[in-house]
């Protein structure tokens, strides 16, 4: 078990604000992991440390959006229980199917995705006619189960693809669709984060600060989405899609 004993207590107090921030903006549209990972990555970490490092701090996040969404009955449970099955299954499958991709492919599948999830964000949703037929099972598991697979396959964003596909495909609002990827987010994350631990590559006296501040982090963001609602959430999921692409964009060119 690695401690991390040699991490000075300036990059603790960093990762401790970036876990804030970034649970925040997690509780709101998903993608904290988009601000998570190089942080670690720049303070030297080695990779495996930060990707196990980082699904610890997440996963605590996103228990406690789930708690908080929950308590406010955002959640549409009928979408959580017909999908949280699908999608740990496609999680698996892109997990197994991930190992025989090139880190290159990866990063373009990564950059083609984001564009693709801001046309499906501005695209005007259909009519308020559809919204009882579109909640059948089957259109539920096509909604979050290539999301699901998408999670293991690649990773990134997982939580803002889910919410605006619920959105879009379930006629969900921005926050029922928030606080309903929530559940599932956190479950596909449990396998991993059993894997990290039992293997040995957490470091916890990184994982346990940031993790603190990622639940406070979510706390938070959590309330806002609730108070704020669709229009603030949409504002939200925006600026997490430019983040990313951004972000992919310089991580492709210095690479």
């Amino acid at each position: 078990m690695d401690f991390g004993a040699d991490i000075s207590l300036l990059w603790i107090t960093v990762f401790v604000l970036t876990g804030f921030f970034a649970g925040y903006i997690d509780a709101i549209a998903g993608g904290g992991g988009m601000i998570q990972v190089p942080m670690l990555l720049f303070s030297g970490i080695a990779p495996i440390h930060v990707l196990a490092s980082n699904k610890v701090a997440s996963v605590v996040g996103v228990l406690m959006a789930t708690i908080k969404y929950a308590w406010s009955k955002k959640i549409n449970y009928k979408v959580v229980a017909v999908a949280i099955i699908p999608c740990l299954i496609a999680s698996y499958i892109g997990t197994k199917l991930v190992m025989y991709l090139s880190e290159e492919t990866i990063q373009w599948m990564i950059l083609i995705a984001i564009p693709i999830a801001m046309l499906f964000l501005f695209k005007k949703s259909k009519t308020i006619v559809e919204v009882h037929r579109e909640k059948s099972k089957k259109n539920i598991i096509l909604a979050t189960a290539p999301i699901g697979f998408y999670d293991g396959l690649l990773g990134p964003g997982t939580g803002t693809y889910m919410t605006i596909s619920m959105k879009k495909f379930l006629q969900l609002d921005y926050l029922m669709a928030t606080a309903s990827t929530k559940p599932l987010n956190f479950a596909t994350n449990v396998g991993s984060v059993i894997a990290f631990v039992l293997a040995g590559k957490v470091l916890w006296l990184v994982a346990i600060p940031m993790g603190l501040a990622n639940v406070l982090g979510s706390y938070v963001g959590s309330h806002y989405a609730i108070k704020g609602g669709e229009a603030f959430i949409k504002k939200v999921l925006v600026f997490v899609l430019v983040l990313m692409l951004v972000g992919n964009i310089i991580k492709i060119v210095v690479s």
